[in-house]
């Protein structure tokens, strides 16, 4: 992990889970690390592991902007981006039923969105001039994103639009000496996941490992590409969107 010493990486949802295992991986790795998050108890769950916490809402422009200006005179520039902010339709103590289609609820979607698809767009659009050429991208999907996941479909829906948009912009990113790719997982140990999937034999990645594959996935020469990590003993590997074979 020596080529991280020194760079810049910006992480959002740092606070727990994913985010705040890559904090903590990144900064033993030597690297400058902002860590994003809405929480206030992610201050202190950031700053104890080394890095920079910065209060952020990632479906609020106003507070990209806020990042986008702090990093810039602070850093000056970005080596590693990782959107990672995520939320499912309920509440991880809510019953299945909360969870199904047919217990919309208007609010709790347009927060769904505003976390899942906009945390990533807007994280995109506001650090992308801070990016420089050879940096590189990594946006948290979910294995939901490329198959179904009747437990909550518009969670599945906002992680197939995830997919979509780093499949679709890789070329552009390319342009600018850019890579992006999507790690798509299946079931974390974090607090997103609804107890009710908590049962007897369910098996769940641990955070620490699926960072370790972030910090893999910054490396890699690959662009638009969608991993995909089912389970702590199998390696990544990327799943082809449909009707295109690798070569």
């Amino acid at each position: 992990m020596n080529s991280f010493e020194g760079k810049n990486i910006v992480i959002t949802g740092a606070g727990s889970g994913i985010g705040a295992a890559l904090v903590s991986i990144s900064v033993q790795a030597g690297a400058n690390v902002w860590g994003l998050d809405i929480s206030e108890s992610a201050h202190e769950a950031v700053t104890e592991r080394g890095g920079h916490y910065h209060k952020c809402d990632v479906s609020n422009e106003g507070d990209w902007q806020s990042v986008s200006d702090e990093v810039a005179e602070s850093l000056g520039n970005v080596d590693y981006l990782f959107l990672n902010a995520g939320i499912q339709t309920a509440p991880s103590k809510a019953p299945l039923s909360d969870y199904r289609f047919e217990a919309f609820d208007t609010d709790r979607y347009r927060r769904l969105l505003g976390v899942n698809i906009d945390g990533v767009v807007f994280g995109l659009h506001y650090l992308l001039p801070l990016l420089r050429e050879g940096s590189s991208i990594v946006v948290t999907g979910s294995l939901a994103g490329v198959v179904p996941y009747e437990i909550d479909p518009l969670y599945a829906m906002t992680k197939h639009a995830v997919t979509g948009l780093v499949r679709s912009v890789a070329a552009e990113m390319a342009e600018k000496g850019l890579r992006i790719n999507a790690l798509c997982p299946g079931g974390i140990d974090t607090g997103i996941i609804p107890e009710a999937q908590r049962v007897e034999g369910a098996v769940f990645m641990s955070p620490e490992h699926v960072a370790e594959e972030v910090m893999q996935l910054f490396q890699v020469e690959e662009n638009g590409s969608t991993w995909a990590k089912v389970s702590s003993s199998k390696p990544m590997w990327i799943m082809s969107p449909p009707g295109r074979k690798r070569s």
